[in-house]
């Protein structure tokens, strides 16, 4: 049962006050953010705005998204999707800050070419100005700021040669916008709405419950995913005593992979993971567990079960897709799992589940202030007796 205790979970006193204070500072500089579109906003004055895009005139689509972590491109997929669904013909070319969004993105259908900005490093100032050269070195049909809050992207949106650009209409949107769609009223996950945006903008039904994340990898990656998996399972398992749910059974099958390394306001102690993985292996003592580091240097959380890098976004995600069930952080691996058929699990203390949750009707969102590693571990366990055809 979820633990009655409405404090950040397994965090010690210190680490309270600092996780406090860091969510009030996040929260000051959103606030600041806000007000300052607001004022711009007003300094320019009403604006109208044209009707719906007209599908047959765009064949050029520029995505602005200029941010650096994993999960808000893996969030772009939903809106790549859908423009390559409305848009067949068009190319598209996504300005991003994620290092690896080439890998990550460029290869989905309909994506032309990535043109990455900095976003910190020597050099900062020249690094940026070469990729404001390499966008403008094209005119596009239409541009388009997906997130209602990017102040970076509005300025690379404000940047590029188009002549249609489009966003979300708020009373702080300081952009110069030739289309825009209003925010909607109900909370929309924060992959659902730059799917929403174009569906409106170009006539179309968009129902943001059916988003979901989506990353297609070939076969011959699904088959790297599964034999990396298989590999990194065989010193795991021969160090268990034979058992008859061992025998005959596949090694990624009873594969439970988990990401620990979150960073500031994200971070899950590790004597969090640690309870968990003593209350599911009495629970589930078939499951080996798969960490996944995000570097090879990286000290592992638990000295339990298997552990394996991928340096490629896409190669972790085949290889989470032959894993029986993946419980994370609210980090960019977790949303990486829910763009495969694989069971997803994330635990959250600092972002609201319903706009950066996973959203398959599989995942699950867990809010540590209320699940302690006993409850969060049974609730994994319901997940993983669950036949995987119904999971996916």
């Amino acid at each position: 049962m979820p633990s009655s205790s409405r404090r950040p979970a397994g965090l010690s006193r210190p680490g309270k006050a600092s996780w406090r204070i860091s969510r009030a500072l996040r929260e000051l500089r959103g606030t600041a953010r806000h007000r300052l579109g607001q004022a711009a906003a007003r300094l320019i004055g009403p604006r109208s705005y044209a009707a719906e895009l007209r599908p047959d005139e765009i064949s050029s689509v520029l995505i602005c998204r200029i941010n650096a972590r994993m999960g808000n491109a893996v969030f772009l997929t939903p809106l790549i999707q859908r423009l390559h669904e409305l848009l067949p013909h068009a190319s598209l070319v996504l300005a991003t800050a994620y290092p690896k969004a080439d890998d990550l993105l460029g290869r989905l259908p309909g994506v032309r070419r990535v043109i990455r900005f900095p976003y910190k490093g020597v050099q900062l100032p020249w690094r940026y100005l070469a990729a404001v050269r390499r966008l403008r070195r094209e005119r596009f049909d239409l541009v388009i700021d997906p997130s209602p809050n990017s102040t970076s992207s509005r300025i690379v949106l404000m940047l590029a040669r188009a002549r249609c650009r489009l966003g979300y209409a708020t009373d702080y949107q300081w952009a110069p916008l030739t289309h825009a769609v209003p925010l909607p009223d109900a909370t929309m996950h924060q992959a659902a709405q730059p799917a929403f945006l174009v569906s409106r903008a170009l006539g179309a039904e968009c129902d943001p419950r059916q988003v979901r994340l989506w990353l297609p990898l070939a076969p011959s990656e699904l088959e790297a995913g599964r034999a990396a998996i298989a590999r990194a399972l065989g010193t795991a398992v021969a160090q268990e005593a034979p058992g008859p749910v061992g025998q005959g059974a596949a090694p990624e099958a009873r594969a439970f992979g988990y990401f620990a390394h979150a960073t500031g306001l994200k971070t899950v102690d590790p004597n969090y993971w640690r309870a968990f993985w003593d209350a599911f292996l009495e629970l589930q003592p078939d499951a080996v567990p798969v960490e996944i580091l995000p570097s090879p240097a990286s000290v592992r959380i638990d000295s339990r079960g298997a552990s394996v890098h991928f340096p490629s976004p896409r190669a972790l995600t085949a290889a989470m897709s032959a894993m029986r069930l993946f419980i994370s952080a609210d980090t960019g691996p977790m949303h990486l799992a829910s763009s495969t058929p694989v069971p997803t699990v994330g635990l959250f203390r600092a972002s609201d589940p319903a706009l950066y949750g996973p959203l398959k009707p599989c995942d699950l969102a867990l809010d540590m202030t209320r699940y302690s590693p006993h409850a969060a571990a049974e609730c994994c366990q319901r997940i993983w007796r669950t036949p995987r055809e119904v999971n996916g």
